[in-house]
């Protein structure tokens, strides 16, 4: 794909001044009626960005081969605007440089099986000055007028459009427990284990050294993963996603509770700043990251429903659930059992991080009656671990010993639950 080269031309609403503009638009990937046959939803072909004489004013047009709807809704830390779509496809590349001054980047994927988001980051508060849609040249066209403002304005548009059109999770009482802590445990049938490749959609997660993205890598080793788990008698296994989707990282947990799990296995392959650091590491939740390492990589993993355009609005108590404290203190200690089972498989055939067992407040690992732990695969900052995490036999080997180490937890944690119903 090449981006076609600039152009010099005239744009203008119906009733408004032409603006004399630098156009630069992203050439066609595919051709409108093999895309419409190969994916049933509408196509974004092509984007460009126009500017008026003073660079303050900015017109942003994306093409579609059909008619579509959008919401939007404003974002900060940083600025960023964010478009709503019910499912599309994505039939362009972006060269990020052509977007001009006013944006800094664009991210865009699939938020769930049935809508889609594309995410604009600004170089500077923009005000929504109105939104335009129509067929043009061939091509549904949505427009989308801009201009410079100050950030007090800005946060109160912001304001504005969470009230009516954002994705807000408000986390309070509604998922109190209502079960004994050991019920999750104890489950009558399979022992049911749920695997969360990390990222996804809209979310690449790290970008490996060689261009390997975390939430392809995953996604192939939790295929494989469950493949193994299948062959296994008594073993229920089930994925968070099985595509290319954006799952919030409450819903992942959601996901696992309402299976009523036996384990949550959350799977990544990160980047940190030291390149020398490679292996895989095991991580279970705790308040206070073990060391620097660990804390770098729990806040990259929860800005993943940030990255996302997803804001939380968490209730503050001053009294915790008794019953939520309980099975959390317990679910914590099977959390660190099959942690130390899986160092060991693991570190069969596989190098590990020193002290490869650590912990931090990772968002994903705060079911309080699913025993749940994080595996860093390896680390796509170092090459060498890059090219194994892209080796599918490597991954089939290290499939396999995760699969293994979840057999002798179930077992282990069986007797247990036994001898303590026994009681």
């Amino acid at each position: 794909m090449t981006v076609a080269g600039g152009i010099t031309g005239t744009i203008g609403r119906a009733g408004a001044p032409a603006w004399p503009i630098a156009m630069v638009f992203v050439a066609l990937l595919l051709a409108i009626a093999p895309a419409r046959t190969a994916f049933d939803a509408p196509v974004a072909v092509e984007i460009g960005v126009s500017y008026d004489r003073n660079g303050a004013g900015a017109r942003l047009e994306i093409g579609f081969d059909r008619q579509v709807s959008v919401s939007h809704q404003l974002l900060d830390h940083p600025f960023r605007l964010v478009l709503d779509f019910e499912r599309i496809g994505y039939g362009f590349e972006l060269d990020e440089d052509d977007l001009g001054t006013l944006f800094e980047t664009v991210r865009y994927g699939d938020m769930g099986n049935a809508s889609s988001r594309m995410i604009f980051e600004l170089a500077e508060p923009l005000r929504v000055d109105g939104i335009e849609s129509g067929p043009s040249d061939g091509l549904y066209r949505l427009a989308i007028d801009l201009s410079t403002t100050d950030a007090q304005s800005f946060r109160r548009a912001m304001i504005d459009t969470m009230q009516t059109s954002s994705i807000v999770v408000r986390s309070g009482k509604s998922d109190r427990l209502g079960a004994k802590p050991l019920s999750r445990l104890a489950n009558q049938g399979d022992f049911v284990v749920v695997l969360d490749p990390g990222h996804g959609g809209i979310d690449s997660g790290a970008i490996g050294v060689g261009g390997t993205r975390e939430k392809d890598v995953v996604l192939q080793f939790a295929h494989q993963m469950r493949a193994e788990l299948e062959k296994i008698d008594g073993i229920d296994v089930v994925m968070t996603r099985t595509d290319d989707v954006f799952i919030a990282l409450n819903d992942r947990v959601r996901f696992a509770r309402q299976r009523n799990a036996s384990l949550f296995v959350s799977l990544h392959a990160d980047s940190v700043r030291q390149s020398y650091v490679r292996g895989a590491t095991v991580y279970t939740i705790s308040n206070r990251a073990s060391d620097d390492v660990a804390a770098e990589i729990a806040r990259s993993e929860n800005l993943s429903d940030s990255i996302a355009g997803i804001t939380y609005e968490d209730e503050l108590s001053p009294v915790t659930d008794i019953l939520v404290d309980l099975a959390r203190q317990e679910t914590l200690g099977f959390s660190v059992q099959f942690a130390r089972i899986l160092v060991s498989h693991i570190s069969k055939s596989w190098r590990m991080i020193n002290n490869p067992h650590r912990f931090a407040g990772f968002r994903v690992l705060k079911a309080p009656d699913v025993p749940s732990v994080l595996v860093e695969l390896g680390y796509l900052s170092n090459k060498e671990d890059e090219v194994l995490l892209n080796d599918e036999k490597w991954r089939a080997g290290m499939a396999a010993e995760l699969a293994a180490a979840v057999t002798e937890y179930a077992e282990l944690a069986g007797r247990r639950i036994a001898a303590r119903q026994g009681e």
